[in-house]
């Protein structure tokens, strides 16, 4: 019998590796803060890092490939899975399951407003940034569209809204150009925008709010 010997991995190489890539996001984040997106090179991001610029390249490929990182990063910060369990056990609870979505988007939104203020303005002007963005977004308003629809389903829609108007509404005031003009321009706090939306969007959405 032939036996095919498979490479080995060792745990410390990959912790290497893992940290080599934490390295080359921090500073990117940086760079792209100070300099903005179009102003870093991965020359400056690989001295920034302390690492070879091949080393970034192999890592994470290209400028585009660190940013889509980087939000990667943000979503696992801010809890994503745990988001995603939390709607999933509060099944028949509307609300609560609004609630969870809009807690995690304030987590995620707060956690990266710079990260996401980058990939907004890039996004008018480099097309490929442009096409990740609206791909994003249009992810954003499918997921809104299931759980809307879950809730149609159930009965739980206030009379008269019809489940395409609750989830732009829903898609529109969870948003990051909503979370951007309270929070950041307005000064709201964080609790406060999470606990106005949820609000909002309760009195709108349910129809079990408005029985007498």
């Amino acid at each position: 019998m032939t036996h095919i010997k498979r490479p080995y991995r060792s745990p410390r190489r990959r912790e290497q590796a893992q940290e080599t890539r934490r390295k080359i996001l921090a500073a990117a984040r940086e760079l792209f803060v100070k300099r903005g997106y179009g102003g870093s090179t991965m020359d400056a991001i690989a001295q920034g890092a302390g690492v070879a610029v091949q080393t970034v390249y192999a890592s994470l490929g290209s400028k585009k490939g660190i940013l889509l990182a980087l939000l990667d990063e943000m979503a696992e910060d801010a809890d994503l899975s745990g988001m995603r369990a939390a709607v999933a056990a509060a099944a028949g609870d509307p609300p609560r399951q609004l609630r969870e979505r809009l807690a995690f988007t304030t987590r995620f939104f707060a956690g990266g407003a710079d990260i996401i203020d980058i990939a907004r303005t890039v996004s008018g002007v480099e097309s490929d940034l442009k096409e990740m963005w609206n791909e994003g977004e249009g992810r954003r308003h499918e997921r809104t569209e299931a759980l809307v629809a879950e809730w149609e389903a159930a009965g739980a829609l206030a009379p008269g809204v019809a489940a395409r108007e609750g989830t732009d509404l829903m898609w529109a005031l969870c948003g990051p150009d909503v979370f951007r003009l309270l929070v950041t321009e307005r000064g709201w706090s964080q609790e406060q925008f999470q606990e106005r939306i949820a609000s909002i969007l309760e009195s709108v959405l349910f129809a079990f709010l408005h029985e007498p």
